[in-house]
């Protein structure tokens, strides 16, 4: 898989939160795509094994844990070994991280995008409920349950893929709707 990714696409997709995948590419542990802030999917396989290791390296170790990644991935080699006991498996990081973006593409080529439905907002098919906000209420901690409720027409995958659309896609207006009241 060779897509480019944003910072906020690549957090989203790993489940990271966007300021650590910034402060990797702020500190150059992470490499981005000359002349822009973009990720190459090595960088998402890395990404996945931080948040699974879930233990604080210093910075020169995470940089050469990247570079080592990096490397063993362009050379086609699908495990590399940190330190005596412990071995990361790029192949299943790989799998998983590719199911994941490839069922999230294909949801989003069904929602719609209209400027004469809810002023252009992103809504599901068939509706003029907006993608964001039902991602935005499952961020503020509203449970599958209740949402599903109040809307039943909505899958599972729908729930799952609006919240890593919201947190791919972060609104760029300063201004919520309470503003506008």
């Amino acid at each position: 898989m060779e897509t480019i990714f944003t910072p906020s696409e690549a957090a989203a997709f790993v489940q990271l939160p966007a300021k650590q995948v910034y402060s990797e590419l702020e500190y150059r542990v992470i490499v981005s795509v000359p002349n822009s802030p973009s990720l190459p999917f090595a960088a998402l396989i890395y990404l996945r094994a931080l948040k699974e290791i879930n233990f604080t390296f210093s910075v020169d170790y995470r940089s050469l844990l990247y570079q080592r990644l990096v490397d063993a991935w362009e050379q086609r080699m699908y495990s590399i070994e940190i330190g005596n006991f412990f071995t990361l498996h790029l192949d299943a990081i790989a799998i998983e991280l590719s199911d994941i973006i490839t069922r999230f593409k294909d949801w989003q080529k069904r929602l719609v995008t209209d400027a004469n439905i809810m002023g252009g907002e992103t809504v599901f098919p068939n509706s003029r409920l907006t993608v964001r906000r039902i991602g935005s209420m499952l961020e503020r901690g509203e449970s599958s349950e209740v949402i599903r409720e109040d809307y039943p027409y909505l899958s599972q995958e729908d729930l799952e893929f609006a919240q890593i659309y919201v947190r791919a896609y972060p609104s760029v207006s300063g201004l919520t709707h309470r503003d506008y009241l």
